[in-house]
């Protein structure tokens, strides 16, 4: 009797054997291994801008921009500091992914790397043969995401001003920092002023010279605002609050949100 169970139950094991290998026959697909399909160019948000500053042999560094357009365009902007004749240009063009790198088209083989790898809210510039740079210098080859989204596109009104409150109101008085021109409006009293911007590692923020309407004001408010546009460094956001300040000295310009 036990000799026939136990024949009975090796019959019904071929049996499940058999079947599993006519399914994997049937479906070759289920023998293949699993592919994770997510690469950067499906899985981050990475159009947009980048920013750092690279080592440079014989320079004080290299100030890099890298702007990514949905299109696969792309802009390098390079400035290198510390020469006593201001050295920069612009380069421009498409570029290619080839897994998590891309491959900026138009650059002139042996003069500089054409390859990047993407990652989340950054990029890294890799050497002339497409592999990441290793050593005490590695960390300085990441580029940030530019811009803050806890600041940009919204409107703030000015509430304090050097440590003076400021009477006025959101349409009178305010700042918006629009982030796909990365251009600042502001206004305080009288004219509208446009300033381009720059916002790095979130917090380090950098106003250039605009322009603005020319009606004469009756204070000298705007000329205030003006010159601390153009002094400021970093930002704090808290809430509601918006913060604009000179290394670590008290806030210059104190902001509320308009909701």
């Amino acid at each position: 009797m036990l000799k026939t169970n136990f024949k009975s139950l090796l019959f019904l094991l071929s049996g499940i054997i058999l079947l599993a290998s006519c399914n994997n026959k049937a479906n070759p697909e289920a023998n293949q291994p699993l592919v994770d399909e997510h690469t950067a160019q499906n899985s981050l948000d990475w159009n947009g801008s980048y920013y750092g500053i690279l080592p440079c042999a014989d320079c004080e560094g290299i100030e890099t921009e890298l702007t990514l357009n949905n299109d696969n365009t792309y802009s390098l902007t390079s400035k290198y500091m510390g020469k006593e004749k201001e050295l920069a240009d612009t380069i421009s063009g498409k570029f290619a992914w080839e897994g998590n790198n891309i491959k900026l088209d138009g650059i002139e083989p042996g003069t500089r790397s054409a390859y990047f790898k993407i990652e989340e809210n950054q990029v890294k510039y890799l050497d002339l043969e497409g592999k990441e740079v290793a050593g005490e210098l590695a960390p300085f080859y990441t580029m940030k995401k530019t811009g803050n989204p806890n600041v940009e596109d919204k409107r703030w009104k000015l509430v304090e001003l050097n440590g003076k409150p400021v009477k006025g109101n959101a349409e009178t008085h305010f700042l918006i920092l629009h982030a796909d021109k990365r251009q600042a409006q502001a206004k305080a009293n009288c004219n509208v002023l446009i300033l381009n911007y720059r916002i790095t590692n979130e917090l380090a923020i950098r106003f250039d010279q605009g322009i603005s309407t020319l009606m004469a004001c009756p204070d000298g408010l705007e000329d205030e605002y003006v010159k601390v546009l153009s002094t400021v460094d970093n930002l704090s956001v808290s809430g509601d609050r918006l913060t604009l300040n000179k290394a670590r000295m008290a806030p210059l310009a104190v902001f509320e949100l308009v909701k």
